[in-house]
Order: structure tokens, then sequence, then C-alpha cells
């Protein structure tokens, strides 16, 4: 579902991403991060790519296309960077980022993807056709969204790094020390751009992540580490998924005054009527309840509270 606000809202995510890659390129800042909706890692060149069974939430992706801008010469308006690359710990494969910058090998990119997924896992298959559903909230299906394109990894451009059914922070701490730093160090970008992906906490609606919201930080301070090391620090990330948001109207018989102390939900402003409930799914909102303790805008807080405080100029040898 869509409408024409949400086809102002991708063109803008794409917009923030150029701009924000141009910050960073210039020196304006050493890393920034793009709070946008809707995400784009599923977006590829055509609907549905790689088999996928639809395009998630996704409608331009961001990522790659702020992959392309960095890489563009400046004669054609880009930045002249010579090499990106593009690191998603979302909890599903990036299949459109994948289809977008590395369907060949394209020396300028290396994708990484750190995903729950893996060849013992059953496909994702639509049983009607175009009319497959999937819903948050609702019984996950035998595979993961968005298929098996995340299982292998094609060629030199790309490490997918699939972790099984559900993604844990032992399996992610692993998979950055054993074999995401030792690719990004042999590429050495020019800059990373990460897909911040965060519905694999423990509480996101899914329910295919493990992991805590300090983790999320932990993550992303790696990240920032290996960029000090090879391009002065430069990162840009990009909002993708995560849905574990307390957002659920409080009872109708809790008369305090808000804020309750007991009762923490998003602020949605004034485009949301004060009379509507929202009608959202008995088990949507057991979910939802545990992320009045932790969810997704303590993971967001986390990533944010790390890329500051790596947001410190730091010389690689070769910029020496």
């Amino acid at each position: 579902m869509g409408s024409r606000g949400s086809y102002v809202a991708a063109v803008t995510c794409v917009a923030t991403a150029l701009q924000a890659i141009d910050m960073v390129v210039r020196g304006e800042c050493v890393n920034a991060f793009c709070a946008t909706r809707p995400p784009g890692h599923h977006a590829g060149k055509e609907l549905r790519p790689m088999n996928a069974v639809s395009n998630g939430f996704c409608l331009l992706n961001g990522a790659a296309c702020a992959a392309l801008y960095a890489t563009m010469s400046q004669a054609e308006g880009g930045c002249g960077l010579k090499r990106v690359c593009v690191i998603d710990f979302d909890v599903h494969h990036g299949n459109g980022t994948q289809d977008i910058l590395c369907s060949t090998y394209d020396p300028r990119f290396l994708y990484i993807s750190i995903h729950a997924g893996g060849s013992h896992i059953n496909g994702y298959e639509s049983e009607g056709g175009d009319e497959h559903e999937f819903r948050l909230g609702s019984k996950q299906p035998k595979g993961i969204f968005p298929g098996r394109c995340g299982d292998s990894s094609p060629h030199a451009g790309v490490l997918n790094i699939p972790l099984g059914q559900k993604v844990t922070p032992h399996a992610v701490g692993n998979a950055l020390v054993s074999k995401v730093s030792p690719a990004v160090r042999k590429f050495c970008p020019e800059l990373i751009i990460l897909s911040a992906g965060f519905d694999a906490h423990k509480n996101d609606p899914l329910g295919m992540g493990g992991l805590q919201a300090e983790d999320f930080g932990s993550v992303t301070e790696i990240a920032c580490q290996m960029a000090g090391k090879c391009c002065s620090g430069r990162v840009v990330s990009i909002l993708e998924g995560g849905y574990g948001v307390p957002c659920c109207r409080p009872p109708k018989d809790l008369f305090l005054p808000p804020p309750h102390p007991n009762f923490k939900v998003l602020d949605l402003g004034d485009s949301l009527p004060s009379t509507m409930d929202d009608d959202i799914d008995g088990n949507l909102v057991q979910a939802l309840d545990k992320c009045h303790s932790e969810g997704f805008l303590e993971c967001v807080q986390e990533h944010v509270g790390a890329l500051s405080r790596c947001n410190v100029r730091k010389f690689s040898k070769s910029s020496n």
C-alpha cells in the first residue's frame, strides 16, 4: 500500500542520503545518520529483484543511490570516489542493493550483508502468486524474506553472511571479527555506507533476532573503527528496517494525565486524530507491548550515540 505521500517520502530519503554523502566527502562532518523512511534495500533495478516475492516496504534504494553518486565522476556531478563499501546489518538480506550494485562484479563496490537465513532454511515462496500476504505480528512463513538470494556470495564484490533462523549477538560479533573486518581491510574503501536495520532486536515483532539495543551500538563502533583505518572515519548510515515501536494508544480506562509514567508511546503529532483508535491485530499488540521496555527507538539511540562518539577525524596511513 502507498500514496503520493509515500513517493515523496521515498524521494526525500534518496535526497537526504545524497546530501549526507556530500557533507561527509567534503569534510563537513565525519559521519552522518539519515533518519528516513520508507526503507530501501529491497528495491532493485526492477520490481522484485533477485526473484523476491515483493519489494518489502521499499520503494527507492537510498543506500544504492548513495553509493552510485559517491563513485560517479565529478565531471558527471558525483564525488569521484573509487571504492565504496556497503555494510547491511538489517535482519533481511538487501537483495535490491546487491541487484543494483553487484549483479555483476564491479570493482567500485563491496556489498556486505549480515542477515537471517541460510541454505538449510526453506525458501520464501508465494503460495498464491501475487496474492501472497505477510503482516507484522502474524505467524511467520517457513522461509525468510526475501528468499535464497542471500545464502551465497556470487563473486568477489559480495559477501553475504547468513546467520540462521535467528540472529544472535555472538553470531554477529563473530561475523564482524572473522569475516567483515578482513574483507573491508582488503577492499580498503574510501567511504562506508551502513544499511542500518534494527529488526534483529529481541523485541522486534518480526521475531528473527536476539540483539539488545546496546549491541547495535557495538556494531556501529566496530564499523566506525573499520572506517577509521581506511577512509578517515567516513561513514554514512541510512535507516532500513526496525518495527518495534510502542505506538498503541493507552487503554480507554487510563484517565491519568499524560505522560503516564508506566506507558511509553510514540508521539505521532497532529496527523492522527485524538478520537481515532489504532486498529491493530492482537498478536501485534502483544509483540509491541515488549517494546515499552526497549525497542526500535532505543536501538536508534544507541546507533546514533556510537556515531557521535566516533565523530572524530582520523587519518589513515594512505591519507598522510
